[in-house]
């Protein structure tokens, strides 16, 4: 009954006399209005009445020595004024309407899908340049402006599309099917020698042999021609096939035998920063490399939702350790396994393919270096593609 009256605001009070009836006689010859009235014993009598008769009934009870307590405020009038009080909650309790009708309409997480050899960040990267980042407007994304965006931006995509679903926008794409096996070459080619040697095995596939086993061979010298004579007419073809030779190799390499190698920790210091999308605010300074005896161990912590998003947010802590350098001495057993060890890898990658048959090696020092000078004799792979001009004579005699 009295609930359109609680907007103005209800006042729950508890009334002590030594004669309730003519109080609530008194009270009532006042005009004030009174609801849900309790008798709570013999001199006690509680009741609700309107937040504007408080004052006249406070005044009446006073003038006939009776006591007024209030027990309860009632009504939406009271909870404002208590909110009114607490600033701090109202702005907060703003600020959750104001983004829950504001973040609905952002993009606030981007995902990817179906990309298999092509980065998610290099795809990231290209969508942002079409507008979709960290808070975009979900009205302003285009569909096929972010598809025509990708494609060009990323050969490797055959399609793309985005879909928006409350704050989360998900880029699907699909990749080129690219053939397995390169193309096959056209045009004439023959096999040359890369480099000196004594022929070992000739293996030919396609093409015309022009070297057999215990032939020399200078650099250049055409090994394999792509040109073959067929009585009537000369096949023209990539030729095809292997040459294995015996060659000789010489390697000279150097180390230094006084260095200087880290020690112990002198200092440790932190650079503090807080990354907001591309953005970086440094929070802590006098903190860069300087010298190179210094390390540098970086870590980023992103905040992370529930479910696994992960905001352009983070805080990042990079730690530098300088370490006093302290003079080190290589001696000749350590120096000379190192230079193996390196010739030996430097041959293997110089090589196509075979192995190295023999070696003599010798390592001296001098002027504060080992130097190491080695001669090998190799089996290996010395022919490579040449690809034919009109009017080369191949390897033949004009």
């Amino acid at each position: 009954m009295y609930i359109f009256k609680s907007i103005s605001g209800l006042l729950h009070v508890e009334l002590t006399s030594a004669e309730p009836e003519a109080a609530l006689a008194a009270v009532n010859g006042k005009g004030i209005e009174l609801y849900r009235l309790q008798q709570i014993s013999d001199l006690t009598c509680r009741f609700i009445i309107r937040r504007a008769d408080y004052k006249a009934l406070a005044t009446l009870t006073n003038k006939r020595g009776e006591n007024l307590k209030i027990l309860k405020r009632i009504g939406i009038y009271w909870a404002i004024k208590g909110l009114a009080g607490r600033p701090v909650l109202l702005l907060g309790m703003a600020a959750v309407l104001a983004l829950s009708l504001y973040l609905p309409s952002r993009i606030l997480f981007v995902r990817v899908e179906g990309n298999t050899t092509v980065p998610t960040r290099q795809i990231l990267y290209a969508a942002e340049e079409s507008g979709i980042c960290f808070g975009a407007s979900r009205r302003t994304i285009r569909s096929e402006k972010v598809k025509n965006g990708l494609l060009a931006s990323i050969p490797q995509l055959e399609w793309a599309g985005v879909n928006t679903s409350g704050c989360v926008a998900t880029i699907s794409v699909r990749e080129r099917a690219y053939q397995s096996n390169p193309p096959e070459e056209t045009g004439v080619s023959s096999i040359v020698a890369d480099r000196d040697g004594l022929i070992l095995s000739v293996t030919v596939t396609r093409g015309t042999g022009l070297c057999k086993v215990g032939q020399g061979v200078k650099t250049g010298q055409t090994l394999i021609s792509g040109y073959t004579d067929c009585g009537i007419i000369i096949q023209a073809a990539p030729a095809e096939g292997e040459v294995y030779a015996q060659t000789n190799r010489e390697l000279n390499a150097v180390t230094l035998s006084e260095y200087e190698k880290p020690g112990e920790v002198t200092s440790e210091g932190k650079k503090i920063s807080l990354i907001l999308g591309k953005k970086r605010i440094n929070l802590w300074k006098d903190s860069g490399i300087l010298t190179g005896s210094c390390g540098r161990m970086y870590e980023e912590y992103y905040v992370t939702l529930p479910g696994g998003f992960q905001l352009p947010i983070a805080l990042c802590i990079e730690t530098y350790v300088t370490r006093e350098t302290v003079p080190g001495i290589l001696d000749g057993a350590a120096a000379k396994e190192q230079l193996e060890d390196f010739a030996e890898r430097c041959l293997r990658e110089q090589m196509i393919a075979g192995e190295v048959l023999s070696r003599e090696e010798s390592v001296t020092k001098e002027q504060g270096v080992y130097a190491l000078t080695g001669e090998y004799v190799c089996t290996e792979m010395i022919g490579r593609v040449q690809r034919e001009k009109i009017g080369d004579i191949n390897g033949k005699n004009s």
